[in-house]
């Protein structure tokens, strides 16, 4: 099962996925994938999968992103391969930015369940 948690840059969207993540036994999360530069507190493969823009372009041309954006000049997506992994052993909760979310909400409205969103991959 997938829970998505939307809103704008600084809503409360990550510190509501922790908190979710510890009160639901067996939740899990993915990180999504980025070109922008790794901070100090992040933690690869955790908070973010680090690719180079070139990597990320390769992606998007073999149709590996349930959703992508670019914000503040750098790409963010969703990998559907970790996403249908993750989602078929159990509940993933997702947080994504607003416009982002769109995107999501527009590729999973064409399946009727969520068995068949998941499914299809």
């Amino acid at each position: 099962m997938l829970v998505i948690l939307s809103g704008v840059a600084g809503a409360g969207k990550d510190t509501v996925r922790k908190e979710l993540m510890k009160k639901i036994e067996g939740a899990t999360s993915i990180p999504s994938y980025t070109t922008r530069e790794p901070r100090a507190d992040d933690i690869p493969g955790v908070t973010y999968n680090f690719i180079t823009k070139e990597e990320f372009e390769k992606k998007i041309d073999k149709g590996e992103f349930y959703e992508y954006d670019i914000h503040h000049n750098n790409y963010y997506g969703t990998s559907k391969k970790i996403l249908d992994e993750k989602a078929k052993n159990g509940l993933v909760i997702k947080d994504i930015e607003v416009n982002r979310n769109r995107s999501v909400k527009k590729y999973i409205n064409q399946y009727k369940s969520c068995n068949d969103f998941f499914k299809s991959s």
